[in-house]
């Protein structure tokens, strides 16, 4: 579910963040070889002091507004590639059906 936020924030509105959830921290449990996922799925959203300004916040929000109106329409993503401890940095995802 992060992760599918995530991407929709850059394409609604080219608002870049990073998913805190199943892509950067579920792991296989190596015995049984399932997928173990974390509790929470979370986004963050860092924002370095001194560079942006309340307009740049503004457009935050607004590209959050317009998610939520349309979240019915929001699929998720599946996880195609990627293992290992990093493979949030080279995942590749594809949308579910």
């Amino acid at each position: 579910p992060a992760q599918a936020l995530v991407v929709e924030l850059y394409r609604e509105g080219g608002v870049r963040a990073v998913e805190v959830g199943s892509a950067m921290f579920a792991k296989r449990d190596e015995r049984t070889g399932q997928e173990i996922y974390p509790r929470l799925e979370l986004v963050r959203l860092a924002i370095p002091r001194r560079v942006y300004t309340q307009e740049h916040l503004d457009h935050v929000v607004e590209t959050l507004r317009a998610i939520r109106e349309r979240r019915a329409q929001i699929r998720g993503l599946q996880l195609i590639s990627g293992e290992g401890p990093l493979r949030h940095f080279i995942a590749r995802f594809a949308p579910l059906r």
